[in-house]
């Protein structure tokens, strides 16, 4: 796509770039490899734009080589392959190209050596990237590779071959296949595309008929509630009146007393004049007190009356908006009811879509079912095509061979008839007039031989015509397979390295841990000797694969069996591991070490080894000791919590601890250099 986009410093391929000798054709090709594929370009930007092309049409990756970037490997003097048995020279020296192009086929070749056999080139692996004439490549790694030479895509300075009809053939069933496919694939996500509507659809229906569920029980609810409230309202509205009627009877009773109370006022005020005008002053006083008494009682009785009145004009306003709320839950229980009849007639027409959905979608997933198989027959089919299409591939270069040579025969025949028609005009030309008889037997030789002219001209004729449209899909074909196969060349390659670097990697991790676990038996083997003075070793469960097994220490305490160190005592157990960690330590020693009470099972012989060995390996590291074992304590590599009158060697510092249990410090000289501690091989 870029090469025919005709962008401006786009140069071409690599192996358009280069010619060579057929000799050395089948040698330079695999010593280029994948990158004769690789596009040269003038500069970086170029290369930029182009692949930001590539990115926007999904168009792929390829490799750009920019003129004003690319750095050429040093290639070294001829000189130095002088002497050398079976050398033709340097790949570089075998190609010709423009002097502008030197660094990009140094990039492709290096310094490739090119060997004539190779059991010449055999001899210097390890040396040279080798590459013998007939395509074996030897790596400096130690890397062979070789065998069958197919052909490939690309070549330096050759033309690919036209394409046949039948291949075009072909190529037309297999795209009107993936038109199919195309077609079943799109019906196939629309069909899926409905599946997922109506599916939304049906979710969507039992969700809204579980709210018509829920609304129905919260109005079922609510009628239930406005019964309930109907029915207090009901006894309160009974309660009411009754209260309402013994009001009215008691006002009643007040208003028929009420004439006489007024009779007994009057006569009482009549009293009162009769006693101011006799001026009998006690009696007045006494009838004046009477007089106040029943004015206070009738004022008491008009209050008494207007509280009556004023609680049955409550109590009437009180049943008035009493039955204006039974009313009001009389109308909304009715409205509730209706509501409660229409979520139900709505509940059974959401379940018969429910039932009509689910209808849809099993057709649905049927329908999707054939797709599937039908999609699974056009697939096959699309294989069988193209297998058949690379047997064809592989009888096209076999029908382009004899065609040429039908050509080839074809311009020889013309070249001689025209020479021979030439040779006849000649010769009809000299001949004499009038022309003499010619006997039978000449006429029949002449008559044979325009029969073969005819028959050549049938030939030729029967040759055309020619499909000028199948070289520009030859090309279109050529550069799909030029891709394809740089792919797989270069996933061969990756693969290759990837098989050898995981082959390097093996070995040299087997090779690192062989080397720490001698060191550290070795170690193992001292040590254990100095504590315990009996001996032990180290050993691996799979010697063949170390990684594949565990490691075990084998250990023989003085006067005793071999054991292994699950079956041990208590302070066998703290001797051998002690004898492990020292072990490692002398190996790759920590920047300090802390031992907390290590020596608690041991006896006051062992702990005076113990305490020993750690003033020997102090001088490697920091040891941070908690003990309570006297020995320990009063080692004279190093001072505790107890009080005594000896001062600290050089190399050891003591501390004063307010803990229970007395600890020690042991450091190594200043000039020490520490590294931490790298235990990845084990």
């Amino acid at each position: 796509m870029i090469m025919k986009m005709d962008i401006k410093g786009v140069h071409g391929l690599v192996a358009q770039l280069g010619q060579v000798e057929p000799q050395y054709q089948t040698a330079l090709e695999v010593a280029a490899g994948g990158r004769m594929g690789q596009l040269v370009v003038d500069d970086d930007s170029i290369a930029a734009a182009a692949i930001e092309i590539l990115k926007q049409k999904k168009a792929g990756r390829a490799t750009f080589l920019p003129l004003n970037k690319i750095r050429a490997p040093h290639i070294p003097d001829d000189n130095t392959l002088k002497g050398l048995k079976g050398c033709v020279d340097f790949a570089i020296n075998l190609i010709n190209f423009d002097d502008d192009y030197w660094d990009v086929f140094a990039y492709v070749l290096g310094a490739t050596v090119i060997f004539e056999r190779i059991d010449f080139a055999r001899q210097y692996i390890g040396t040279y990237r080798m590459v013998t004439l007939d395509g074996e490549l030897l790596e400096p790694s130690g890397a062979m590779t070789g065998g069958n030479m197919g052909r490939g895509s690309l070549h330096f300075g050759k033309a690919a071959p036209t394409e046949s009809g039948e291949l075009k053939e072909l190529r037309d069933r297999l795209a009107q296949i993936d038109t199919v496919l195309f077609r079943c694939e799109d019906a196939l996500a629309k069909a899926t595309f409905e599946n997922q509507s109506q599916t939304k659809q049906l979710i969507e229906a039992r969700q809204s008929h579980r709210e018509l569920q829920m609304k129905l029980e919260q109005v079922t609810k609510e009628i239930q509630q406005l019964e309930a409230q109907s029915s207090r309202l009901g006894g309160q509205l009974s309660q009411q009146s009754e209260e309402f009627d013994r009001a009215k009877s008691r006002l009643q009773l007040l208003e028929s007393s009420l004439p006489q109370m007024e009779t007994n006022l009057a006569a009482l005020r009549n009293q009162l004049n009769a006693l101011e005008e006799s001026q009998t002053h006690s009696e007045w006083q006494g009838i004046q007190a009477q007089l106040r008494d029943l004015e206070t009682q009738v004022s008491d009785r008009d209050r008494a009356l207007r509280a009556v009145e004023q609680q049955i004009l409550d109590l009437t306003n009180q049943r008035q908006r009493l039955e204006e709320r039974a009313i009001e839950a009389h109308n909304r229980l009715t409205d509730l009811r209706a509501q409660q009849t229409q979520l139900l007639q709505q509940q059974t027409s959401t379940g018969e879509q429910q039932a009509e959905l689910n209808q849809g979608i099993a057709t649905i997933k049927a329908s999707l079912v054939e797709l599937d198989k039908t999609l699974g027959e056009e697939r096959a089919k699309r294989d069988a095509l193209d297998r058949q299409l690379r047997e064809q591939q592989s009888q096209r270069q076999q029908f382009d061979w004899q065609r040429q040579k039908l050509v080839e025969t074809q311009a020889t025949r013309r070249q001689e008839l025209s020479e021979v028609l030439e040779k006849l005009t000649a010769q009809e030309a000299e001949l004499p007039d009038p022309m003499p008889e010619i006997p039978e037997e000449a006429v029949r030789d002449v008559a044979q031989l325009q029969h073969e002219i005819r028959s050549l001209q049938k030939r030729l004729q029967a040759m055309e015509p020619v499909n000028m449209m199948a070289l520009e899909e030859y090309e279109k074909v050529q550069e799909r397979l030029v891709e394809l196969s740089d792919k797989l060349k270069t996933l061969d390659e990756e693969r290759n390295e990837l098989l050898l670097r995981i082959e390097n990697f093996a070995t040299l991790r087997v090779r690192a841990f062989r080397e720490a676990y001698d060191v550290v038996d070795e170690n193992f083997q001292q040590i254990f000797a100095t504590l315990s003075d009996g001996d032990g070793r180290l050993q691996l469960e799979d010697q063949q694969d170390p990684f594949n097994g565990g490691l075990n220490l084998i250990a023989h305490p003085k006067g005793k069996q071999v054991l292994r160190l699950a079956s041990m005592s208590g302070g066998e157990k703290s001797l051998t591991a002690l004898s492990f960690i020292f072990a490692l330590q002398r190996y790759r020693p920590s920047p300090f070490y802390a031992f907390d009470e290590v020596d608690m099972f041991l006896d006051g012989a062992n702990v005076e080894r113990l305490s020993r060995m750690i003033k020997h390996q102090a001088t490697q590291a920091q040891f941070i000791v908690v003990s309570l074992r006297r020995p320990m304590i009063e080692s004279p590599s190093g001072r505790s919590a107890s009080p005594r009158p000896e001062a600290p060697t050089p190399r050891s510092w003591g501390f004063s601890s307010k803990v229970s249990r007395p600890m020690k410090l042991l450091l190594p000289p200043p000039q020490v250099n520490y590294c931490p501690l790298d235990l990845s091989w084990f």
